[in-house]
């Protein structure tokens, strides 16, 4: 997981940006906004050319989550991406796949200021509180402070996802 999170930290240093929106246009990936019913998004290569699709009935909050671990993808995973090979994300925050979860740890690195979080936690707020603060979910606000906490951090997590835990996340902030 450490490409994913310097990989993050490096483009936010480079580009002084942490929106993936922003990001995608910077590196010439074009965002592409679709209906559909299941999917949150996906992205492609097309005639060697990159490409993120992301559903456009969704909360702005969850097509940035969306955008930016699609990104992770493209940036990580790009050999594993063909013009017959599709990396649908039916379940995006799917832990159980060692490629989701690298995308998801790229996408909380990249959405969640550290120095943000941390004055947070120091004001007391609880997972839920921070999370609507940050504007993310709170979902991937536990994969950045589980991975903070593996950096040796002293951070309590105050419970382990399950390997299905962000399987189905909703499109709200403070679904868990």
């Amino acid at each position: 997981m450490k490409t994913a999170k310097s990989l993050a930290r490096l483009l936010i240093r480079r580009y002084h940006t942490g929106d993936p929106f922003q990001l995608a246009r910077l590196l010439n990936i074009p965002v592409k906004f679709i209906d559909t019913r299941q999917q949150k998004g996906f992205c492609r290569i097309i005639l060697k050319n990159p490409f993120i699709f992301i559903n456009r009935n969704m909360s702005e909050q969850m097509q940035r989550m969306t955008c930016a671990h699609e990104l992770g993808h493209l940036l990580l995973h790009r050999q594993l991406l063909t013009q017959k090979q599709w990396l649908l994300e039916m379940e995006l925050f799917d832990i159980q796949n060692d490629t989701e979860y690298e995308a998801n740890v790229f996408a909380a690195q990249l959405l969640i200021d550290e120095k943000e979080l941390m004055e947070l936690s120091e004001r007391g707020c609880d997972m839920i509180a921070a999370a609507a603060a940050l504007d993310v979910n709170v979902n991937l606000l536990m994969i950045r402070l589980l991975e903070l906490q593996k950096e040796g951090r002293n951070i309590n997590v105050p419970f382990r996802p399950g390997n299905d835990f962000l399987g189905s996340i909703a499109d709200k902030a403070d679904a868990i």
